[in-house]
């Protein structure tokens, strides 16, 4: 680069030279010939005065010259400088290399020298695979040659080792040196380190998996937590059939008993028959129906329904109604949210049952008379409100932050798992996308269930 430009301002020096030389050679061919005609001297008078012309025009011009050369070398010296100081700050701060053919190294940058840890005259000469990494491919390699072999450029992240045994990272732009006749005869590169972008993606990567990992032992976590839960309510269930059973289960005997001691004793008619017959039936519907109700709600449903918040309650209320009606504890249900939208219809009302049983169990273990749940559900803004309240006197302001960790009860040992109102908050909040919340009211506890009904469009 610093020989071109000496040979520009060479090229400039000879342009302005060559013009001058020609003019100066007409003006003394003009004096020489015209003027004697002109004024009618001898040749050689003319000859003497225009000696003397030319000497001074010459003196002149090479004034001129003499200064207008002297701006040019401050010039070329200024650009010689500046030169130097563009190679300088290139060495400095670019990190690049030029080989021979065969990948010998013929120069290097201050900067490759101190990525790789090697000194500049312990590279030069040396050939280009002492900083090849181990675990570079070797494929990689070739195609890199088989692009430079044909006169194009090649570019690609590049693992280089260095002197202490260590490794960096470099995206490499390597570009071929023909010559005149368009051969090959080296290869230039210029490189950029991207040490600090490749251990991030490592680091990503790792974290990704990481990540990934965590997320699949908690849901492991959460599947067995639903499990334990849905077998501590199977537990609460059974016995609720069980009290459903008795009393239609009593009716079916004691109607089977009357029938026969009639037929025994003979004092039976068709009319009887027929309506014990029908008796037994319908207490027979009843335990079906019974039946049907918890298998439907033990169902592992992950199908998006379309349903309602009063659908829900009805089907809920049947299963907790007896148990209710056994602890004399009324149920009311206001629902100003009369709208369809689709949800986990299943896992809903296995919270919302939740929360029921909760409510029932603090009014009975607190000893309440005449003991109240009340549901309420409204539309706020976009949003679609679930809450249900008791008058069991609330929950222990000390303990209403820890309410939904896993395994933690504010029942007793022998009727509390500890992983009713955690499922509750997991099925909300990530099979449901909603909120759940928990408050004390001036006579009970109040849990507030917050969804977006248009947060599953399709179902």
């Amino acid at each position: 680069m610093k020989n071109q430009i000496s040979l520009k301002l060479n090229n400039i020096r000879s342009s302005i030279l060559t013009p001058i030389a020609f003019l100066l050679m007409a003006i003394f061919a003009v004096l020489f010939f015209y003027t004697p005609l002109i004024t009618g001297k001898s040749v050689i008078d003319i000859a003497k005065e225009g000696a003397i012309m030319v000497f001074a025009l010459v003196a002149y011009t090479s004034y001129i010259l003499i200064k207008r050369e002297k701006k040019l070398l401050n010039a070329s010296d200024k650009l010689e400088q500046k030169l130097n100081n563009i190679l300088q700050d290139f060495d400095k701060n670019v990190i690049t290399s030029t080989t021979d053919i065969d990948g010998n190294i013929i120069y290097v940058s201050e900067l490759f020298s101190q990525l790789s840890g090697y000194k500049k005259e312990e590279l030069i000469g040396q050939n280009h695979k002492l900083l090849k990494c181990n675990d570079m491919s070797e494929q990689m390699h070739n195609e890199m040659l088989k692009t430079l072999r044909t006169g194009e450029t090649w570019r690609g992240e590049i693992k280089n080792s260095t002197k202490d045994g260590n490794f960096y990272w470099v995206d490499a732009i390597v570009s071929p040196i023909l010559d005149e006749h368009g051969i090959v005869i080296g290869y230039n590169s210029i490189r950029q380190n991207i040490t600090s972008k490749k251990e991030l993606e490592n680091l990503n990567e790792s974290l990704k998996e990481k990540i990934a990992q965590a997320i699949k032992e908690t849901q492991e976590k959460e599947q067995h937590m639903l499990k334990q839960s849905k077998m501590a309510q199977m537990g609460e269930m059974l016995s609720m059939i069980a009290h459903q059973w008795r009393q239609p289960l009593a009716a079916i005997s004691s109607t089977a008993s009357s029938l026969e001691v009639k037929m025994i004793l003979k004092d039976i008619d068709i009319y009887t028959l027929k309506s014990g017959i029908k008796d037994i039936q319908a207490y027979s519907q009843h335990l079906s129906s019974t039946i049907n109700d918890f298998r439907n709600f033990f169902r592992n449903s992950k199908v998006l329904t379309k349903t309602s918040f009063e659908t829900i309650f009805d089907k809920t209320i049947s299963i907790v109604k007896s148990s209710l009606d056994k602890r004399d504890i009324i149920i009311r249900f206001q629902n100003q949210f009369e709208d369809e939208f689709c949800i986990y219809e299943s896992e809903f009302e296995q919270v919302v049952l939740n929360l029921i049983q909760n409510a029932e169990d603090a009014i009975f273990e607190n000893g309440i008379e005449n003991g109240i749940i009340e549901i309420k559900t409204y539309k706020l803004n976009d949003k679609a409100i679930f809450e249900i309240y008791d008058n069991a006197n609330g929950i222990d302001n000390a303990l209403m932050g820890k309410i939904f960790e896993p395994y933690f009860s504010t029942k007793n040992k022998k009727n509390g798992t500890g992983l009713g109102l955690y499922m509750s908050k997991i099925i909300i909040e990530n099979h449901c996308l909603g909120t759940i919340d928990a408050y004390n009211t001036f006579d009970g506890a109040m849990f507030r269930i917050t969804l977006n009904p248009n947060e599953f469009s399709l179902c």
